[in-house]
């Protein structure tokens, strides 16, 4: 007997062209033909016709409120985020699977960033395009080094696992404050630290790297009192979710010079249609302070990420097809 084919429903306002990719990967492993794949111009919370039958969902968010679809079985997160989703309408029996393989340009991002702080290139490179040669070998201007610098990870996900791979290569001495550290064992390279102990620990650290997911307990979790506590020469950087920092706080601890920088990729303000409209991240005027660095939610952005998605999309979909397992079910 013949399966009946998996319908699966792609809304609007996705970056990527999903009927094309899916498409593609399917016909390359000639099971194409298991799929019917409809790609609709509606934005999630307007497709109650189209989820009528669907089998699939490939989205980043779920509205809050009852949508009729008694057949959907996965609702596939082409990212690791899901805080755009409202569990409590997702139907009855459906699962929710995310999707990572973003850990490791992030990690690279991470690593950039801490090179940069240390060696400054940019500045050299913008002063001896200008003839200026200060920081020569032979003057006493000098750059700094990632060895034995310290690294503090928040949260020891996907995410700090990467990181901790490259930073090894630079003989940090890195620690990752985590919520249970019964998980984990400390060992030769890195030490566990449970989050309760943040307070106490924060001022150890030369770099501040923040990589857990924003929920109810870590939104506003570093705070002026807490960028307080850090060592004064310390850089944080965010890849996470922008208001895991506090918005205002993080303003006015770099504004005053209680951390030493800071490099942001995450932020407070998004386009919401029109990304040609200028907008600045955030209401308060980071963009006038020399000491923070901005990137525009593209640390993961790289033009293998897609490749790598894809094949776990689609290895996911057949999973469901086969009455196999569904992987990353965070539901």
């Amino acid at each position: 007997m013949t399966k009946k084919k998996l319908k699966i429903v792609i809304p609007g306002g996705l970056d990527i062209d999903f009927k094309k990719y899916l498409e593609n990967n399917f016909k390359s492993k000639g099971v194409l033909s298991n799929y019917n794949i409809i790609n609709v111009a509606k934005k999630p919370g307007e497709l109650s016709k189209e989820l009528l039958d669907a089998d699939v969902f490939i989205t980043t968010r779920w509205p809050n409120k009852k949508i009729n679809a008694p057949k959907l079985k996965l609702i596939q997160i082409p990212a690791a985020g899901f805080d755009n989703i409202h569990f409590e309408s997702v139907p009855k029996g459906c699962k929710v699977s995310n999707t990572f393989e973003h850990e490791v340009p992030i990690a690279e991002y991470c690593l950039l960033s801490m090179l940069e702080a240390e060696i400054n290139l940019n500045k050299m490179d913008a002063q001896l395009k200008k003839g200026n040669w200060n920081g020569y070998f032979a003057s006493s201007s000098f750059h700094g080094e990632l060895f034995n610098k310290r690294l503090g990870l928040i949260g020891y996900g996907h995410i700090g696992k990467e990181i901790t791979k490259r930073a090894r290569s630079f003989q940090m001495k890195i620690s990752a404050l985590v919520r249970n550290t019964n998980k984990y064992k400390s060992n030769s390279y890195i030490n566990f630290i449970s989050m309760k102990n943040i307070k106490n620990e924060i001022n150890k650290f030369d770099y501040l790297i923040v990589a857990c997911p924003l929920n109810d307990e870590t939104k506003d979790l570093i705070n002026l009192n807490l960028m307080k506590k850090m060592n004064k020469n310390s850089v944080i950087i965010n890849i996470a979710r922008g208001p895991i920092i506090n918005e205002e706080d993080l303003y006015n601890a770099l504004k005053n010079k209680i951390i030493r920088g800071a490099v942001i990729d995450v932020w407070y303000n998004y386009p919401k249609n029109d990304m040609t409209k200028k907008l600045y991240p955030s209401k308060f005027p980071l963009h006038k302070l020399k000491n923070i660095t901005f990137s525009p939610h593209s640390s993961a952005w790289s033009s293998q990420l897609w490749e790598r998605r894809f094949k776990f999309i689609c290895d996911n979909l057949e999973n469901l097809y086969e009455n196999k397992r569904i992987k990353n079910v965070v539901n």
